[in-house]
């Protein structure tokens, strides 16, 4: 319970979560609060309508061709795949039906080039797998991946990546 309330006080009005809680709330750590929501739900009560809002919220933000874009901000991930991934990912695993997530998907499929490092591809994956185990893109990101791993010890695969992390 103390962990869900501190996690509340980084909502900002009108939806969005930031770092400190105020404004101008932040893409990903809007799209992070919605993951971290979605798993304390199967432990702990969760108002939904936190939830609601960081997704309404996030709508607000999407460009229209699907992607977003990181905002407020002085570095961005290379190109829109990994921001529109991770934000897509977080909205799947919610179990969003909308059609901003399939505007999300679509974007992403048609633009496999921004899904270049093993990263952005290991997000895209997670965000169609979360939608749809089956899906023949998901399933085609993880078998590349599969395919650039790196062989450790005791039939482990590891990963390198030139890409930045949500947290840079």
């Amino acid at each position: 319970n103390a962990g869900y309330q501190r996690l509340l006080t980084f909502e900002v009005a009108g939806g969005g979560f930031e770092w400190f809680g105020r404004t101008p709330p932040n893409i990903c750590l809007t799209a992070y609060g919605i993951l971290e929501f979605t798993d304390m739900a199967r432990v702990h009560p969760v108002d939904q309508a936190v939830t609601e809002r960081a997704r309404k919220w996030l709508f607000a933000q999407q460009n229209g061709d699907g992607s977003w874009d990181e905002i407020h901000r002085g570095w961005t991930w290379a190109g829109r795949g990994s921001m529109t991934a991770f934000v897509a990912w977080a909205l799947a695993e919610s179990g969003d039906q909308s059609a901003n997530l399939d505007r999300a998907l679509n974007y992403l499929r048609a633009r496999p080039k921004e899904l270049s490092n093993a990263y952005s591809k290991a997000l895209a994956a997670n965000a169609f797998l979360a939608r749809d185990r089956n899906d023949s893109f998901g399933r085609q990101l993880v078998a590349e991946l599969k395919q650039g791993g790196v062989p450790g010890s005791a039939q482990t695969l590891h990963w390198t990546s030139d890409g930045y992390s949500v947290t840079y």
